[in-house]
């Protein structure tokens, strides 16, 4: 079973391959025998149908590293003779060195009779004239030793660190921890030298002295042993690498050289080093490292070197260039080699490219080259496969694409080395680049609508189930609006249909304006369209956007010198509250939209009962809120603000309520924040400030002197508005002191204390108005917040005042704030007073004003008035 050298008979794998392999009678012998007695493993297969490869030749070599015996091999195919899981890799590369024509490399660990083997593998495809791959013939050198010794030197290497780690220990300690660091090292077959850099001396072991082929003792100042043996042209480049690692240039020192052993042959050497001491100033004291002997490897290396460049003869004929591609230390580019193909691929000479790889480089566009760069530093710094693909400009100007597929390995100078294949791929680019826009044009009209350019049906479909999967991921939610065009039809039928399309056109536009860049609007067919919102855990963003989109489709088209009205009846639906899959989200929302159109048309619906009943109270209340200015519905009430020094009202703030239709009157926090909302608090406010401005300067004139009335303003009304009124102007034309009107703001305003904001602010303060913070106390104040804003007058919130006789906390705070305010210059009002005891506790501490329902409750202005001209 494990047959030895004698036993393979001259027809098996120990004859040489057939003599057409071989050229020639003498050279013929000559291959013979270098072929029966490498130490390499070499084999061939013939290829037939399909995956099938069957062993017709393999060397010696073979049966010594497997111990298989000829009629085990010889006419078997791979999966008779190589084990799993060997066999799957394998084969993959066959495929791959037939696919592609290129040789294929690999490392392979398979386990044979003889044990495990690990070997460096490469395969080789063969052609014949027709293009046909008849043959692989492969190569494998066993460096299974040499992983165990690189395995053995690792854990060495390991020992050492250890041993430097206990440094500190005690010299005994130490001396044990080398002299078993020396055994571990001698039992991989490395040699150890000691230099003491201080004393200028080394010390070797017993097995750098065998390598060496020493049989005396070696002086331990005799540096020079190892420095006069290196071979001449190897000495610069050796000194030159230890002293890149004794200056911090270099992270290890590691080189490879020739030497001249003491029996005077020569051999190449791998030497490695470490400083494992330094003094105080971090000068090396000791370098510890080790020597190991490579010819054979070497040998080795260059007998595979010959045998793929007898290879690479063979594959000139295929296709495309061979080229190999070298990056130096110094990361410069050189083409030691390129097949004469390069004439029809580049209409340059292969001495002229790899002489100056540049002038290829010059015909590559910036771009291009750009990519191509990073591609090859990607692949050095990775030893990865290489595959790029760039423009080329040919010398007569057509420009056409090459495709460069590659190999990485290191090179012996420290750079990278790439073996590979590079070819014209012109024609495939231009078929791509065909079929690329064929299924463009095939895809958007499979899943856009040709007339609005929305997605159509089944693209919606595709991403509201999308969106739904997002949504359950996340734990969000969407909305799904369904929107039909009120009165189309009439169009359609009274200009035809080619004013349809142009109003189809232009809802979409409509539509798409009203929604984020992330949201989907899509046309399902006729006048249907759809949105999905994302992300909709707000209702009021839902139904802000959906009565956006009434707004747009409100306002009139211009269609053919015609405006036609038409308007949108919407359906919404939501998920997950409404529906848990897309069937039912769209049923529900269709079901909600023709609940619109039922309800008379131009308004949205909500599917679920109760959220549909409040956005219907929400909708019927913006919608009697519209006529509240219109209709003269809104009133002031006014509550007097009592100076506590005199006890007089001196000022007033402007309470707003609203006698709805029913004939309730409402308080603003019914209201407000659907004003707010829907953008009617600025005509609201606007209307606030004219009427307390006209109650102003009746109270002045009745008492001769300037009466102020307070007006509270929302931070809503902050925000820019094309048609804002000009508050300064109406002053002017009533002719009223600004100072009679104060504009109070909440400190929550000054979380969004905006350039806009500040200059609104400045313009009221500038034309005289006066400016108070309410509620302070309560918010998110700041002193810098009252410097930048030069208030004039602080009210103290009322939750404070509420506890100032019993809790010390709040006395505190309230006198706190009145000390401050007088300290930067500002009046205090406080809020919410309801007993005398309150009054005396402000009026000890100082405060300035005071208002609440132990001076009055608000009141109407007639009311207001006539105590005024009582008191």
């Amino acid at each position: 079973m494990y047959p030895d050298n004698d036993s393979v008979n001259a027809h098996g794998g120990g004859a040489p391959p057939p003599a057409a392999a071989w050229p020639g009678t003498a050279s013929a012998d000559a291959t013979a025998i270098i072929y029966r007695n490498i130490e390499d493993v070499v084999y061939r297969y013939a290829v037939e149908g399909g995956d099938t490869f069957r062993f017709i030749d393999v060397n010696p070599a073979f049966y010594k590293a497997t111990h298989l015996k000829p009629e085990q091999v010889i006419g078997k195919t791979v999966d008779e003779v190589i084990p799993e899981p060997s066999l799957s890799m394998v084969r993959e590369h066959y495929r791959t060195a037939i696919r592609t024509g290129q040789t294929q490399r690999w490392e392979e660990h398979t386990d044979f009779p003889a044990g495990r083997k690990v070997g460096r593998v490469s395969i080789t495809p063969v052609f014949d004239g027709e293009g046909r791959c008849t043959d692989l013939v492969g190569t494998v050198h066993d460096i299974t030793d040499v992983i165990e010794r690189e395995e053995k030197l690792q854990q060495a290497h390991r020992a050492l660190e250890q041993a430097f780690a206990v440094q500190g220990s005690l010299a005994e300690s130490l001396r044990r921890d080398e002299e078993r660091l020396a055994l571990a090292l001698n039992g991989t077959g490395e040699g150890v030298w000691d230099w003491r850099v201080d004393e200028d001396c080394v010390s070797y072991s017993a097995k750098w002295k065998d390598i060496m082929g020493a049989t005396c003792e070696l002086s331990r100042n005799q540096e020079h042993t190892w420095r006069k043996r290196i071979h001449p042209d190897d000495a610069a480049r050796v000194l030159r690498s230890f002293e890149r690692y004794l200056a911090g240039e270099a992270p290890a020192y590691i080189c490879e050289y020739r030497i001249r052993r003491f029996s005077g042959e020569w051999i190449w050497v791998r030497s490695r080093g470490s400083i494992v001491e330094r003094d105080a100033q971090g000068r090396p004291l000791r370098v510890i490292g080790t020597l190991t002997d490579i010819t054979e490897a070497r040998d080795m290396r260059q007998a595979l070197a010959d045998s793929h460049e007898r290879l690479a003869r063979l594959a000139q004929q295929v296709p495309g260039a061979l080229l190999e591609l070298a990056q130096r230390a110094d990361g410069s580019l050189a083409c030691p080699f390129i097949s004469d193909m390069a004439h029809a691929l580049f209409g340059l000479s292969p001495a002229a490219i790899q002489a100056d790889l540049g002038c290829v480089g010059a015909r590559i566009p910036p771009l291009h080259l750009g990519r191509l760069r990073r591609a090859l530093a990607r692949s050095a710094a990775q030893l990865q496969p290489l595959r790029a693909e760039f423009k080329f400009a040919m010398p007569d100007g057509e420009t056409s694409w090459r495709e460069l597929i590659a190999t990485p390995a290191p090179s012996a100078d420290g750079g990278t080395i790439w073996y590979g294949f590079i070819d014209d791929i012109s024609s495939r680019k231009r078929s791509d680049e065909t079929i690329r826009q064929f299924t463009e044009k095939l895809e958007r009209r499979a899943h856009y609508d040709t007339l609005t350019g929305l997605p159509n049906r089944a693209l919606f479909r595709d991403r509201l189930e999308q969106a739904i999967r997002h949504a359950e991921d996340e734990g969000d939610e969407l909305a799904l609006l369904f929107i039909d065009l009120d009165r189309f039809k009439e169009v359609n039928d009274l200009l035809g249909h080619d004013a349809g399309d142009l109003l189809l056109v232009e809802a979409a536009q409509r539509i798409q304006s009203c929604v984020r860049k992330g949201d989907t609007v899509a046309r399902l067919g006729g006048d249907e369209f759809t949105v999905i919102l994302s992300e909709t855990r707000e209702l009021a963003h839902v139904e802000g956007v959906a009565q956006a989109i009434l707004d747009a489709l409100a306002q009139p088209f211009p269609i053919q010198q015609e405006l036609l009205y038409i308007a949108g009846s919407i359906g919404i639906a939501r998920f997950p509250e409404d529906a848990r899959d897309p069937e039912e989200l769209m049923r529900n929302a269709d079901h909600a939209m023709y609940r619109s159109k039922a309800a008379g048309r131009n308004q949205l619906t909500f599917f679920e009962a109760t959220m549909q009943a409040a956005a219907l109270r929400r909708l019927k209340l913006l919608a009697e809120l519209r006529n509240a200015v219109p209709g003269n519905q809104l009133e002031l009430y006014f509550q007097p603000i009592v100076d506590l020094g005199s006890n007089r009202i001196v000022k007033a703030e402007a309470l707003l309520r609203w006698r709805h239709a029913s004939g309730a009157l409402l308080s603003p926090d019914t209201f407000i924040g659907v004003a707010e909302e829907s953008g009617l608090i600025h005509e609201i406010g606007d209307w606030v400030f004219r009427t307390a401005a006209h109650y102003s300067k009746r109270w002045s004139d009745m008492l001769a002197r300037d009466f102020q009335v307070s007006i509270n303003k929302s931070p809503v009304q902050f925000q820019s508005q094309l048609d804002a009124a000009d508050w300064v102007a109406h002053l002017d034309e009533i002719r009223l002191v600004p100072r009679c009107i104060n504009v109070e703001i909440t400190e929550g305003l000054l979380l969004n204390l905006s350039d806009t904001v500040l200059a609104k602010l400045a313009a009221l303060q500038s034309s005289g108005m006066q400016v108070s913070i309410d509620d302070f106390g309560t918010g998110y104040s700041s002193m810098s917040y009252l410097k930048r804003l030069d208030i004039d007058y602080l009210k103290i919130d009322q939750s404070f005042v509420k506890e100032l006789v019993h809790d010390n906390f709040s006395r505190t705070i309230t006198e706190t704030i009145i000390v401050m305010a007088h300290k930067l210059g500002l009046k205090v009002i406080a809020e919410g007073v309801e007993t005398p005891e309150q009054c005396a506790a402000l009026s000890r501490a100082g405060c300035d004003y005071a208002q609440g329902y132990l001076f009055s409750r608000p009141v109407p202005a007639d009311l207001f008035e006539t105590m005024l001209a009582w008191q």
